[in-house]
């Protein structure tokens, strides 16, 4: 049967719920996007089946193949741009740009990096390709720094484009590619642009996972290969090890939130299964995903990725343009995140040519920094709460780390039972690895809570910095 002809059929994944009350409760109450449709489905399923082998080889491409794709992508999109999108005609009229005048990858990386607040400052109609087409257009919304959020706007192909770089993605976590009758498993309160394709590459959403979720039961009745969720839910997880095991998951992946190295390796120990981190966002998309020698490899046929200004140690800012959204061009699109890039050009021995980052370090408005306006890595300050606090202690519930000015640090905790040892002992020892981190003796305060204060963003955000830089 042709797509054509399956074209009308709507395969509801929430069905497979097995029959558990708590399962179907949690699956209804995820938000079902207007792309997850037959019409997006079908085509996106006969994209995948026609190009998924050269989607794969593109990564193994040379780095002067990848550049060279990545100009003339870059060409076509800064020149529809300056024609049809009248904050861009404006904006590059204003630094001498004309039509047809890159010719290098150091020419675009001369035209002026914007952000979201620029962007909000804009009606919708000046910012994009086609403002008659809004009405129609597919969007996601994130919040700023300044508490406005602030909306994507994106076409049907971007869309497809999007979610074939994400089944990509999930490919490279497993050693058989994905058949069509396997099923994903998502935790997680943003499920995918398609939930199947035509019933195919089926994916099950818990927008939640609460402690009494049957999540091991469940599990059990649907035999995913794939476990794909928030950092924060692995303890609980952990909690289903057995299930986790016998139902044939073969790798977790998280995304969303930030966690260290050292803690995906501690869940992959103990839950036996490799645990890979992709690192995305609502205004992009999938920008890097991780390949089994912890390295983060850019989508670079979604996004060409910039680290600009970058510090003694190599960290800056992450600016990225995104190759396929024609409708809203983000280009040289100031991401709001720190990063660093490996030194290294040779190929990563997972065989990607793709750029590769070392760290990523969240939002940059939550990095901590030196009196010397240096980063100090979040990567850095996760490993010593992890070291110090975590692992020797399970009583710890949560905790916060909040920079309050270049010396002072206040730890936030909630116990749900006495530490392991005396807290001046935890406090000093933690107070001296922040101080080698930063250079210079930090102040390190404490309070204990019995909750957390709540925080505006869905995200786990365990890196906090209040102090406003000049």
């Amino acid at each position: 049967m042709s797509n054509s002809d399956t074209a009308e059929i709507i395969y509801d994944a929430k069905q497979h719920h097995g029959d558990l009350a708590k399962i179907q409760n949690l699956a209804n109450q995820a938000f079902v996007p207007k792309t997850d449709n037959p019409k997006l489905q079908g085509q996106a399923l006969e994209l995948w089946s026609k190009n998924s082998a050269q989607m794969d080889d593109f990564l193994r491409q040379s780095m002067e193949k990848i550049r060279a794709f990545q100009l003339s992508k870059i060409k076509r999109l800064v020149d529809n741009a300056f024609t049809n999108v009248p904050f861009y005609r404006e904006l590059y009229s204003s630094c001498g740009y004309e039509l047809g005048c890159l010719s290098s990858l150091s020419d675009f990386e001369q035209l002026p990096i914007i952000n979201k607040s620029l962007l909000n400052t804009f009606d919708a109609s000046k910012i994009v390709n086609a403002p008659e087409h809004l009405e129609l257009a597919n969007t996601s919304r994130t919040s700023g720094s300044s508490g406005k959020p602030f909306t994507v706007y994106s076409d049907d192909e971007d869309i497809i484009l999007d979610h074939l770089q994400v089944l990509r993605f999930y490919n490279s976590c497993l050693k058989k590619p994905l058949q069509e009758h396997d099923w994903m498993y998502m935790l997680h309160h943003a499920g995918l642009a398609f939930s199947s394709l035509h019933g195919k590459y089926k994916t099950f959403q818990l927008p939640d996972l609460l402690p009494d979720t049957p999540l091991g039961e469940h599990l059990l009745h649907l035999h995913p290969r794939l476990l794909i969720t928030l950092p924060s839910y692995l303890p609980m997880i952990l909690q289903h090890k057995e299930h986790l095991k016998n139902s044939g998951v073969e790798a977790i992946l998280t995304n969303s939130e930030s966690s260290t190295q050292l803690e995906r390796d501690y869940y992959s120990k103990v839950l036996g299964l490799p645990v890979y981190d992709e690192y995305s966002s609502e205004e992009i998309g999938m920008i890097a995903t991780q390949c089994g020698h912890e390295n983060y490899h850019v989508i670079e046929d979604g996004v060409y990725l910039e680290i600009v200004n970058a510090d003694a140690r190599g960290f800056g800012n992450v600016v990225c343009t995104d190759l396929n959204n024609e409708l809203m061009p983000l280009i040289r699109f100031d991401h709001g995140d720190i990063a660093k890039k490996h030194t290294s050009d040779s190929r990563c021995e997972c065989g990607s040519a793709c750029t590769s980052l070392v760290e990523i370090n969240g939002r940059r408005d939550d990095a901590f920094r030196t009196r010397e306006l240096e980063v100090v890595p979040s990567a850095s300050l996760l490993a010593a709460i992890d070291d110090i606090l975590i692992t020797p202690d399970k009583t710890l519930k949560r905790f916060r780390l909040i920079q309050k000015n270049s010396m002072t640090i206040e730890l936030i905790t909630q116990y749900g039972d006495k530490p392991y040892k005396d807290m001046t002992e935890i406090l000093n020892e933690l107070r001296s690895r922040l101080s080698i981190l930063f250079g210079y003796s930090i102040i390190l305060l404490h309070r204990d809570v019995d909750e957390l204060p709540a925080q505006k963003s869905y995200k786990r955000r365990s890196i906090v910095r209040e102090w406003e830089l000049d």
